[in-house]
């Protein structure tokens, strides 16, 4: 090992110490009069009843006699402090919006049940927990429709008919459910609609009906009760470019490089197709999806690239011949055959191929989007929903492209881009569990939009769903030029076709592999090759491309929605240096424990006399937590967040608070805290990051949640020894920790 290449310090068990936490809650008192309150509920009831019984006829709900309506809480309350109350009230509830509003459901004997005790708060005061309630209210068609097929359907007004996902209610009983299914089915039929292939159940068991209808028919078909969302339904194909170059090197494999102990990525595209002279080590398994068609003409053109970027990272074509030394090897999971694929069917593709290969990989590279339209971001998608339920059940990581848009074709600078609403992320970039890439310019070009470091004409920005960081981090890439198109050659544009060659191409199709690559090779280097660990360190270990210094938090949060948390840079992460070292953690976490984690501060820094105004230490700190996700809970859809803190020894050695005043990525509910702070004057000694889990409705207080946790100390001075001299001074305490790649 190269003698700045250091193994990173495992924080053990005894340098962690838990802290009992009491949660505490308290109602609220609305000083409300039972008799005005109580009437405006009890009017919510009645509307909703007369809203049904105006659409008896021919509602498929006549003979079920079930009904479905908001409840909408008082400001200050939460959905999940009233989860009982409600239910206890006969009342399901099927899906949340946010804390304070839900779509319920009740039967017609509950439903009666309900409007009398309203009845009976409005006439003496009883059932006192009403006063939670600010209004019941009708569950209606125009509640339904997504916000992009609003708009999809008011930009084309010619159109004759719509291809959508109706998504049922969720939370139904699986006999209301399919009775659901059939009757809608029907409906469909009888407004002269199409039902393309059998419903499909996403993850958490919510069935979605994918039809072809009129704007008018889609109207008439929403009104059943049992419908809960309507969105256009998301297609998936790889997008190709034409290729402006191909380059005449010839190129071979190093073979000094024992393929056989590389990671394993699993590649989900349209097949790879590797020359016959790479060997079918790097290729071990060619695997395709049911239903998945073999298509000639278009088998390998995306994925051969997107392949190739995983494989070997950039391709420089500084010398030639050129040596292409693989760091990774892959698995060929086929679940395009070159057509537009439909969101149900391409969701059960992943489905097979994450339940097919989750045992022996853990990284599946996705470099498709539905790049028609950005993400909604009031709600999760559905594809995003279902690739969270599965890296949170096989304990995967899915590296997503960001997608790419045409704005740099009409727009006339990287500001309009940037502006324009139609630049954000595309589904399934929105899952948070996932790890979302987007691209920045690796090389400046005459007539390129986009400079160096700056993000990529092409690739889709933040913010996520409800205004969260993404895309999560960015990669060196290709550029466009705008006057036609012609994608310039560098060291980042280059690819490896089907066709045996090296061609540039464009797009957070080939970012994303790229980064997935970079964790694999990060993966291995980490105690008992943890994917949560790879994922913090690559967190951690990105470099800023913009200046941050006396940055507003507005303009962080604008930064780091096109940049996520930097540029992802493996050098950082797999080893420590001299003056760089990074301390590991991980864990579970209940909401009834906090926690303190030490690491060390050595004298020789603490006690070096920098100039004035200069930093001595920077502390860069990553927790990423892997909370359960339900979509049905809308705005609540991460059930738990870690919230990390730095508390550092001063210059009188007292333990202090010192948290950044502008933090990356330190937000609420979000899967990642992430921050970095600089000092100049401190004391050595046991410093501490304190973590503290807060929960929503759905964990218990004794559900352990995992977490991974990194901490880095840079030596600004670049002259202390840093590494050396906290070995010296902790005496063993820390363990160091490497692991050797392994063969998999």
């Amino acid at each position: 090992m190269n003698n700045d290449k250091k193994p990173h310090l495992w924080i053990p068990a005894q340098e962690v110490d838990d802290f009992s936490k009491k949660p505490t809650g308290r109602g609220n008192d609305y000083g409300l009069k039972h008799e005005e309150h109580g009437a405006k509920l009890s009017k919510g009831l009645q509307d909703v009843a007369t809203f049904f019984k105006n659409r008896r006829s021919g509602d498929s709900f006549e003979e079920q006699d079930l009904f479905a309506f908001k409840v909408t809480l008082q400001e200050k309350e939460d959905i999940a402090n009233q989860k009982a109350f409600i239910e206890s009230e006969g009342l399901t509830i099927n899906a949340v919006k946010d804390k304070r509003h839900a779509i319920v459901s009740a039967n017609r004997s509950a439903f009666d049940t309900l409007q009398q005790r309203v009845n009976r708060y409005k006439a003496k005061g009883t059932k006192k927990a009403f006063q939670f309630i600010e209004s019941f209210e009708p569950f209606t068609a125009s509640d339904k429709a997504a916000e992009s097929l609003i708009k999809y359907i008011e930009r084309h007004k010619e159109i004759t008919e719509v291809d959508v996902q109706i998504m049922l209610l969720p939370e139904m009983e699986p006999a209301s459910r399919n009775r659901a299914e059939r009757d809608i089915s029907k409906k469909i039929l009888r407004e002269h609609g199409t039902i393309e292939g059998a419903p499909y159940h996403m993850m958490d068991g919510t069935s979605v009906i994918r039809s072809v209808l009129s704007p008018s028919s889609l109207k008439t078909v929403s009104e059943d009760a049992r419908i809960y969302r309507i969105e256009r339904t998301a297609f998936f194909r790889a997008i190709l470019n034409s290729p402006t170059g191909i380059l005449k090197h010839d190129f071979h494999i190093d073979r000094q490089v024992d393929v056989a102990t590389l990671p394993t990525v699993v590649v989900l595209d349209d097949g790879i197709r590797f020359p016959d002279s790479f060997g079918d080590d790097l290729v071990p398994v060619h695997w395709s999806a049911s239903g998945c068609e073999y298509n000639p003409a278009s088998f390998g053109h995306h994925g051969t690239k997107v392949a190739g970027k995983v494989v070997f990272g950039d391709i420089s074509i500084a010398q030639e011949p050129l040596v292409l030394t693989p760091r990774a090897r892959v698995i060929d999971a086929r679940i395009s055959d070159g057509n537009p694929t439909p969101s149900d069917v391409f969701s059960a593709r992943i489905r097979e191929a994450v339940e097919k290969f989750a045992d022996i990989a853990d990284i599946f590279n996705l470099s498709f989007n539905d790049n028609r339209s950005p993400i909604d971001g009031d709600e999760m998608s559905q594809l995003g929903s279902d690739l969270d339920q599965l890296s949170y059940r096989y304990n995967i990581r899915f590296v997503i492209s960001a997608g790419n848009h045409n704005l740099w074709r009409t727009q006339g600078s990287l500001k309009d881009i940037i502006d324009d609403d139609d630049s954000r992320i595309s589904v399934p970039a929105d899952a948070m569990l996932g790890i979302t890439v987007g691209a920045v310019v690796g090389a400046d070009h005459e007539e390129s939009i986009s400079r160096i470091n700056e993000i990529a004409p092409y690739s889709r920005k933040g913010p996520g769903f409800q205004g969260f960081y993404k895309p999560d981090l960015v990669a060196y890439g290709a550029t466009v030029l705008q006057q036609d198109g012609h994608i310039p050659i560098d060291d980042y544009s280059i690819c490896l076709s089907c066709e045996h060659k090296l061609v540039p191409d464009a797009g957070t199709s080939f970012t994303a592999p790229k980064v997935a690559g970079d964790l694999a090779q990060i993966q291995q280097t980490v105690p008992e090759q943890d994917i949560g660990l790879a994922q913090a360190l690559l967190f951690n270990g990105t470099t800023s491309i913009f200046d941050k210094t006396g940055i507003s938090q507005e303009d962080l949060d604008y930064a780091s929605n096109l940049y996520g948390r930097g540029l992802s840079s493996p050098q950082n992460c797999i080893y420590s240096t001299e003056n760089r070292v990074t301390f590991l953690n991980k864990g579970t976490m209940n909401r009834l424990t906090k926690r303190h984690v030490k690491f060390y501060i050595p004298t020789a820094l603490a006690d070096f006399r920098a100039k004035r105004g200069h930093k001595k230490l920077r502390i860069t700190v990553t927790c990423i937590a892997r909370p359960p996700i339900d979509r049905t809970k809308g705005s609540e859809y991460s059930a738990a967040y870690i919230s990390a803190s730095l508390h550092r020894l001063n210059a009188n050695g007292a333990n202090v608070v010192d948290n950044p005043a502008v933090s990356d990525n330190r937000n609420k509910w979000d899967t990642c805290c992430h921050f970095s702070n600089e000092f100049s004057s401190f004391s050595s000694g046991d410093w501490e990051v304190w973590l503290e889990l807060f929960t929503r409705w759905g964990v218990k207080d004794e559900d352990e949640i995992p977490y991974s946790l990194v901490i880095t100390l840079e030596d600004l001075t670049q002259s202390n020894n840093l590494y050396s001299e906290i070995i010296r001074e902790t005496s063993g305490r820390f363990q160091q920790k490497q692991s050797a790649r392994i063969s998999v």
